[in-house]
């Protein structure tokens, strides 16, 4: 039922109630009020409503002159004739005050909150999302993110993981948080990667601002007048953020930072190390290297996301290890060396 509907069921239940507490109330116009009470169950609802609020109203210090608790009461059936119509547009007038309390109710409470849509991919899944606006986001493994679209923005809230964001163009800032950061665009392609020490936001096309840390989130709100600096990204554009402050800002090959959409891992020139946190994110096996020295070798190549023996097994050719594999754990260790 519409707000206007039930106002004017209100309406029609205020006006019964005033005339059935007329003296001259006859068994034709109780036969009309039962036929309309009948008709419809929300009819009696809307009567007892009005019944509640002005009885209440009748026995109190706003009670029209004249106006009685019950029906027939001898100082009612000695009234006047205008006395009584005086009391009809009483209880009439006190009845649109109530249907327009009601209406003002459903009228003027607080909308709710706008509920998140959430997304999320588990380890070595990707998948892609199409918002209602016609954006696009494309979740890397193990992915979480909460999409939250008002009449004022559009806000994307990265928990953790990695995503690619192809956004349509709009009079609403496009937003994406991630720990403590916001990235904003209006027509764009980046991705943000949010990991557990840093978050890295790399631009593909189009233009991004980057705040480094909003208020409120992280650190101290800034000072009256203090305005936060945001970096604006070009393409190819990749800024780390750590601790709340800017890490690096380097430019890149984006074909080669976005392989994993086709399940390959690019590395250039990076460490051991690094080689194997990533690959890690792609895999309920995890590769560890527990030699610091060997964690330091650098290497550059492309690999299978979530085959961590070939990984292993490839490694072999290029440095002088050896692998060993318990459960779900593959050591990387210098040739020669036992393993625990």
């Amino acid at each position: 039922m519409t707000k206007d509907e039930s106002a004017s069921r209100l309406k029609i239940a205020a006006h019964w109630y005033a005339e059935l507490r007329e003296p001259d109330a006859d068994h034709r116009t109780w036969d009309k009020f039962r036929a309309w009470e009948g008709s419809d169950p929300a009819n009696r609802a809307a009567f007892q409503q009005v019944e509640a609020s002005l009885s209440l109203l009748e026995g109190s210090s706003l009670a029209a002159p004249g106006a009685g608790n019950g029906y027939g009461s001898s100082a009612t059936q000695s009234a006047s004739r205008k006395p009584a119509r005086v009391r009809l547009y009483w209880l009439t007038g006190i009845a649109a005050v109530l249907v327009l309390a009601v209406v003002s109710v459903v009228t003027f409470s607080p909308p709710s909150a706008p509920v998140a849509q959430v997304y999320a991919t588990a380890i070595g899944d990707t998948r892609d999302v199409t918002l209602e606006d016609g954006s696009r986001v494309t979740l890397n493994t193990d992915t979480e993110l909460a999409v939250t679209y008002t009449d004022s923005e559009r806000r994307i809230q990265l928990a953790h993981g990695q995503a690619l964001f192809s956004v349509m163009k709009g009079t609403r800032p496009f937003i994406v948080a991630a720990g403590g950061s916001e990235t904003r665009a209006l027509g764009t392609r980046f991705e943000v990667y949010r990991g557990p020490d840093d978050v890295a936001v790399t631009l593909v096309e189009g233009s991004v601002s980057v705040l480094p840390e909003t208020a409120g989130q992280g650190s101290a709100a800034p000072d009256v007048g203090e305005e936060r600096a945001a970096t604006v990204l070009v393409p190819g554009d990749r800024l780390v953020l750590r601790g709340g402050a800017i890490a690096s800002l380097t430019q890149v090959d984006t074909s080669e930072a976005l392989a994993w959409q086709s399940g390959i891992l690019q590395f250039r020139d990076v460490t051991l190390g690094e080689a194997i946190a990533e690959l890690n994110r792609y895999s309920e096996t995890k590769i560890r290297v527990d030699d610091p020295a060997l964690a330091q070798e650098r290497l550059s190549g492309a690999f299978a996301a979530g085959d961590q023996d070939t990984f292993a097994e490839t490694l072999k050719l290029y440095l002088p290890v050896a692998v060993h594999r318990k459960d779900k754990i593959i050591l990387i260790a210098s040739a020669g060396r036992v393993s625990p």
